[in-house]
């Protein structure tokens, strides 16, 4: 009885299939759709429900957005496929404007809508949309907003389920709805993606480098298996997933998570998960000293993390959204206590001192050479690249 109990938790099996009638009747507000979305959350990747899902766009033809607000950060839909309607934005007018154009939403996986700012009056999701909401998690369907159907079951069961009940049920003129939809949005996806591509082509080349001419040069060099970790939101900007360059979703951990300086340690993390994979981490420079000491560990422990310090020399996202907010210091341009400026922080002298070998790099070409050959030879180094301070209005999530 004095004995502690060292027994492990078991945990309820997850593994729960949909009620029938649930299936039938999503399946019937789904059909009926003339222009339906898809919105996708970190559950997806969590239960390995990719194929599913995709299966479930393809059918529809149908847009996937994935979620700003994820509850692990993790990407639900492969970047490169020509239904991949990118990230939704942070602000709830933002939300609106993008999903104004459906009718119906397909929900699966995520937390109907963890905002970041949430603008009255303008609620994220319109009014007249039809919502549709797959979850294993009984708390979240309907818990912000009514839904005309709600399916409780098992993600990747559900999914696959659903799939069958849509691929015996839907009708020629359904099919080929769909069919058309699909490629409408393909066509669209690519077009997309080559303006993006031109948009980085045509930025200033000028030093300190923009933002995006640094995700520029990193896009072209990441290998098909690398894990990313991103946490340096006003830098990344979802701009390798706007690119297709997220090949491999379960190697994906972004700053979706509404914590600071967790991404040193994940990407240490990701590391000794995946030995034979490389690992990237794109870090602020702000949210990089929250976990400094990291460094320390993977040097003692030989752990080979490529870091990236995206380094603005300021909380550049506080500021976007003091701006946005219209706080009185912000309108007046001030911002106690968000510069890094004085003094500026030496990563370079910091990392070696914690035993890492580091770098300066301030030529795109030059970075995108270094970080190239240190993911091909999993090598432990940190590069510290300062980039332009021009203040930011808000994030660019396509």
């Amino acid at each position: 009885s004095d004995r502690l109990d060292m027994s492990p938790i078991r945990l309820p099996n997850p593994m729960v299939r949909p009620p029938r009638e649930s299936l039938v009747r999503a399946a019937e507000v789904l059909r009926s759709a003339r222009n339906p979305a898809i919105l996708a959350g970190s559950r997806i990747t969590e239960r390995d429900a990719f194929e599913p899902l995709v299966a479930v766009a393809e059918r529809l033809g149908a847009p996937v957005f994935t979620e700003s607000g994820t509850t692990h950060g993790r990407l639900a839909f492969p970047s490169d496929h020509p239904l991949n309607g990118q990230g939704l934005p942070l602000w709830s007018p933002e939300v609106r404007e993008r999903l104004q154009e459906f009718d119906t939403l397909l929900v699966v996986g995520m937390d109907l809508l963890r905002q970041y700012v949430y603008h009255e009056p303008a609620r994220a999701i319109p009014e007249h949309i039809r919502l549709v909401h797959l979850d294993e998690d009984a708390w979240q369907l309907g818990k912000n907003y009514a839904v005309e159907v709600g399916v409780l079951g098992h993600i990747r069961i559900s999914l696959a389920e659903l799939n069958d009940e849509l691929r015996t049920t839907m009708t020629n003129t359904e099919v080929a709805a769909a069919r058309e939809r699909g490629e409408t949005r393909a066509a669209a996806h690519r077009a997309a993606r080559e303006r993006f591509a031109a948009q980085i082509q045509a930025e200033p080349d000028s030093r300190p480098m923009t933002p995006l001419r640094l995700m520029g040069a990193l896009a072209g060099v990441l290998p098909d298996d690398v894990a990313i970790v991103e946490e340096a939101v006003t830098t990344t900007n979802t701009t390798f997933e706007r690119l297709g360059r997220l090949r491999n979703n379960t190697g994906y951990f972004g700053h979706r998570g509404w914590a600071l300086g967790w991404g040193l340690g994940c990407s240490i993390g990701a590391s000794l998960a995946w030995p034979e994979r490389p690992v990237l981490a794109m870090l602020g420079e702000g949210a990089a000293m929250y976990g400094i000491q990291g460094l320390w560990s993977a040097a003692r422990y030989r752990i080979p993390v490529t870091f990236v310090i995206c380094n603005n020399a300021q909380y550049q996202i506080l500021k976007i959204g003091a701006r946005g907010l219209a706080l009185p210091q912000a309108a007046a341009g001030r911002f106690e206590g968000l510069d890094l400026d004085v003094p500026e922080i030496d990563f370079v002298g910091l990392a070696k001192s914690l035993g890492v070998e580091a770098h300066r790099v301030t030529e795109p070409d030059e970075l995108a050479e270094r970080v190239r050959d240190s993911l091909l030879n999993r090598r432990l180094c940190l590069f510290d690249v300062p980039i332009s301070r021009t203040p930011q209005s808000r994030l660019n999530y396509g």
